[in-house]
């Protein structure tokens, strides 16, 4: 499997994600929503010729959890044609709804041959705490690197922006958290996991070199100025590891949004959220609130943002 997986996407043995320890959690470390291993391959000819693995994760639409997943390193042989969509298929047969957040291009090109529609996207935000180690750890630096560098301590020193006023938000789509959940989460083996607990909420941490990512964050209930100061608590808990020298986050609901814009927070990307929801059970699908907790994104290595 792990061979396969490297073949297809032209990385090296010593690619963290394909590491005997990282497939074994991925893969087959008890999951508390879902039963058996997550791991799934098609054999052609006694080879495999597609895999993904299934993160699991359950929506809160009003008062009905909704079973879904997530399908990570798909990967399919291009000398088997339409391997690929049948995996879908079966992963589609076990659960309610599917979704796919990014995705390589190759995956992007089959989604809506498996019943997927692009319906919102979640957007990646990034806070640079240390400018000047930031920049020396850029390596060889380019004619944009001290316009960068300038641009990070200006943000930096920037004060935070004043809340918008108060309005109704409508409700999420959220995505389910229990204990059991995050302890499986904090047993994460590519990345250095912290779980905190605000007033009405709570956040995860976690740690991929010199970067911090807010794995998630929620508050019940939640103000609109709420959100604001969490994100900020986050990123003093961040900023506590003298070697950490920027956060990043991901969001897809509007207040989150508008928070982290608040907390000093500069947008990189955003990548599209594909929703396969043939009986609408999860309503609108742009009222999704998703996290890096519904991908690989907070523990995949390098940057979770993009540079720049």
């Amino acid at each position: 499997m792990a061979r396969f997986l490297r073949t297809v996407f032209g990385v090296g043995e010593d690619h963290r994600m394909f590491q005997p320890d990282v497939l074994r959690w991925k893969c087959f470390t008890p999951h508390p929503f879902w039963e058996g291993p997550r791991g799934y391959a098609l054999r052609y000819k006694g080879q495999i010729a597609a895999f993904g693995c299934v993160v699991p994760c359950r929506f809160l639409a009003g008062s009905e959890t909704v079973l879904s997943c997530n399908v990570i390193d798909w990967a399919a042989s291009r000398h088997v044609p339409g391997v690929g969509v049948i995996l879908y298929r079966h992963i589609q047969s076990l659960t309610d709804t599917m979704i796919n957040i990014g995705g390589t291009a190759e995956a992007r090109r089959v989604l809506p041959a498996a019943g997927f529609t692009a319906r919102t996207e979640l957007h990646h935000y990034k806070r640079v705490l240390r400018p000047w180690r930031r920049f020396r750890q850029s390596g060889q630096p380019d004619w944009k690197a001290p316009l960068r560098l300038a641009r990070d301590y200006r943000e930096l020193l920037r004060p935070a922006s004043a809340a918008p006023p108060e309005c109704a938000a409508a409700q999420p789509v959220t995505c389910a958290r229990t204990p059991e959940l995050i302890d499986y989460l904090l047993a994460c083996p590519a990345a250095q996991m912290e779980s905190h607990t605000l007033e009405h909420g709570s956040f995860l941490l976690s740690r991929v070199g010199h970067e911090c990512r807010i794995a998630d964050l929620w508050l019940q209930p939640a103000r609109p100025q709420d959100w604001a100061a969490a994100y900020s608590s986050a990123v003093a808990a961040a900023a506590v590891n003298a070697h950490t020298v920027q956060v990043t986050a991901a969001a897809s609901h509007q207040p989150q949004i508008e928070a982290l814009r608040q907390a000093g927070f500069r947008h990189t990307h955003s990548e599209p959220v594909f929703v396969h929801d043939p009986d609408r059970r999860l309503g609108d699908p742009s009222g999704l609130a998703l996290s890096f907790l519904e991908n690989d994104g907070f523990y995949w290595p390098g940057s979770a943002a993009h540079p720049g």
